[in-house]
C-alpha cells in the first residue's frame, strides 16, 4: 500500500526536489486593458506542472451626486489545473498559453460597470483551464428616498473551469434615508487570498 508522501508530485524515490514557481500577471490599472499572456515551454526534467488562475475584477460602476450604489464589482473566480507525464516520462518541449486577465474596463451607459476578462491556460493537451471574470458594478439613476433597504447577491457559477474552482463574487449593500453613516457597502474580497471588507458610504 502506498504511503501519502509517496503520493505527492514533489517527491520522487524518496527525496524532495525543488518546487520552481514563476508568476504571469498584469499590473496595468489603466482603463481598456485586456490583460497579458505568456508562451511557456516546458524545460527538461519537469514529470508536473500546476497552474493557478484569478479572473480580473469587474469594473466598478459611475455614480454622479445623489446617484446611490446598488452592487459592488465583483471579484474574479479561481481555478487549479494539474497535469503529469507518464511512468518514465517528463514534459519537456510542451508549451502552453498563460493569460493574466485584465480589469473590467472604464463603465458602460446607465451606470454599469464593465465585467472583467477571464484568464486561462491552453495547449499541449490540457484541459480546459480557467478563470471566470468578475462582475461589473452597478448604481442606482436616483437616491433611495425609502426607509431601510437591503440589497445585493452573491454568486458561484460554472464558468470557472479546472480540478478545483470558486464562482465569482459580489457584494452586499444597505441603504437608509435616515442618516448617511447608516449606508454601507460589503465588497466581496479575492477567490481564495483576501477577506471580504465592509465601508461606510458618505454619500
Amino acid at each position: 500500500m502506498s504511503s501519502l508522501r509517496s503520493l505527492m508530485g514533489d517527491v520522487i524515490g524518496g527525496g524532495s526536489v525543488p518546487i520552481r514557481i514563476f508568476y504571469v500577471y498584469n499590473n496595468n490599472r489603466g482603463m481598456n486593458n485586456s490583460g497579458c499572456c505568456c508562451l511557456w515551454t516546458v524545460p527538461t526534467s519537469i514529470r508536473n506542472v500546476t497552474f493557478e488562475v484569478w479572473g480580473g475584477g469587474g469594473a466598478g460602476s459611475g455614480a454622479c451626486c445623489c446617484q446611490w450604489s446598488q452592487d459592488g464589482a465583483g471579484t474574479g473566480g479561481y481555478a487549479i489545473r494539474s497535469m503529469a507525464a507518464g511512468s518514465g516520462a517528463d514534459l519537456a518541449g510542451c508549451q502552453f498559453t498563460i493569460c493574466a486577465a485584465g480589469n473590467g474596463s472604464c463603465c458602460q451607459q446607465h451606470c454599469i460597470g464593465y465585467t472583467g476578462y477571464k484568464s486561462f491556460v491552453t495547449g499541449s493537451g490540457l484541459a480546459a483551464t480557467c478563470a471566470q471574470g468578475g462582475c461589473g458594478g452597478t448604481t442606482m439613476c436616483h437616491a433611495h428616498h425609502s426607509y431601510n433597504c437591503c440589497h445585493g447577491w452573491h454568486c458561484i457559477d460554472g464558468a470557472s473551469q479546472g480540478e478545483f474552482k470558486l464562482g465569482i463574487g459580489r457584494d452586499h449593500a444597505m441603504n437608509t434615508h435616515y442618516c448617511h453613516n447608516q449606508m454601507w457597502d460589503q465588497i466581496g474580497g479575492g477567490a481564495k487570498s483576501s477577506m471580504s471588507r465592509k465601508s461606510t458610504d458618505f454619500c
